[in-house]
């Protein structure tokens, strides 16, 4: 971010992201890779919200983030007409909150995930996506995979020294929305191909998933993660993984731990669409009303025991995800 020589490192810069059981963690988990930056280059940041789930909220204000609750629309554009930068990670916004925050925030940054209906304008969009163009305007886009941001966290275990032969990691997504998990587990955890099943969720997960995973603990393979403070280990030391085909999916891909990517709503379902599919991760369609969980327990035990694919996905996915989004955005903001 580059600033003229008579303004204040600390300009004001301010997010508007959520995160809830029902809309899971996504928006605000890619944005602290974002927020990790700006804070080491001395930016001052505020993040507005509805939505918060307890432990961000504590990670954040850890972090040394302003945190800020927006009641409502009205209040969100009361309060951003003063930000010199405002970047909105949200799918709820109503188009006319996006066109007022367009008219009196000096520039306004876009998350563009395909959800907004348009075309809105911008002064600047983010679109991490390799296949969809974003259909809005803005005199600068910033589109592809060099755009998909990475935790700090995940740095130091991009060399996976070690992992755990035939383990495997779960996670989708840190609240299941879908409540998948169990079942999912359930009939992995009978594999004897498999020699430890690690599962993360986050204390937000509905109690009967939380009941039925504590459940399956009963089994010496099955291992489970509440809140657990460093995923990025976790996922570093997993034989393969699954994954929902979000935030996680790159994470998994940066780290080079082959993955199968499960598309649970309709905005990942252009992983399935791209050149990545079973060149960096394998991804299977789970939006059915009744999802083949037979399907992918035998595509993961099939990945599991092939060393050749394995080791493909590995490398395309390292290829693929280099990690410095971040910077990249921020040299492009004004």
């Amino acid at each position: 971010m580059q600033f003229k020589k008579d303004q204040e490192v600390n300009n004001t810069l301010c997010i508007y992201a959520n995160a809830s059981q029902q809309i899971g963690y996504g928006h605000v988990m890619r944005q602290i890779a974002l927020i990790e930056v700006l804070l080491n280059k001395q930016h001052k940041v505020t993040l507005f919200y509805r939505d918060l789930a307890p432990q961000l909220h504590s990670k954040l204000s850890r972090m040394g983030v302003v945190l800020k609750c927006a009641v409502d629309e009205v209040a969100l554009v009361t309060i951003l007409s003063k930000a010199d930068i405002a970047i909105v990670d949200d799918y709820a916004l109503s188009k006319e909150t996006i066109i007022q925050l367009k008219n009196t925030v000096k520039q306004l940054v876009i998350f563009d995930d395909g959800t907004y209906q348009g075309p809105l304008e911008f002064d600047l969009i983010v679109n991490p996506s390799d296949v969809v163009d974003t259909i809005h305007k803005a005199p600068r886009v910033l589109q592809g995979l060099d755009y998909r941001l990475i935790r700090s966290e995940f740095k130091s275990y991009r060399a996976r020294e070690s992992f755990i032969e035939k383990s495997i990691f779960i996670s989708l997504g840190g609240t299941d929305v879908k409540m998948l998990t169990p079942e999912l587990c359930q009939q992995l955890v009978a594999s004897n191909d498999i020699t430890k099943l690690v599962v993360a969720v986050s204390s937000s997960c509905s109690e009967n998933t939380l009941t039925l995973l504590k459940r399956l603990k009963q089994h010496a393979k099955f291992e489970l993660h509440i809140d657990y403070p460093n995923l990025a280990r976790l996922m570093s030391e997993a034989d393969i993984a699954i994954t929902s085909a979000g935030g996680s999916l790159y994470e998994l891909m940066y780290l080079g731990v082959p993955t199968i990517a499960l598309v649970l709503v309709d905005n990942q379902s252009q992983a399935l669409d791209s050149t990545l599919n079973n060149a960096a991760y394998q991804c299977i369609d789970f939006r059915n009303e009744q999802p083949d969980f037979a399907n992918a327990v035998k595509q993961a035990l099939f990945l599991l025991n092939s060393a050749d694919k394995k080791r493909k996905l590995s490398l395309y996915g390292q290829q693929a995800i280099d990690g410095m989004a971040a910077e990249r955005i921020i040299e492009a903001l004004d």
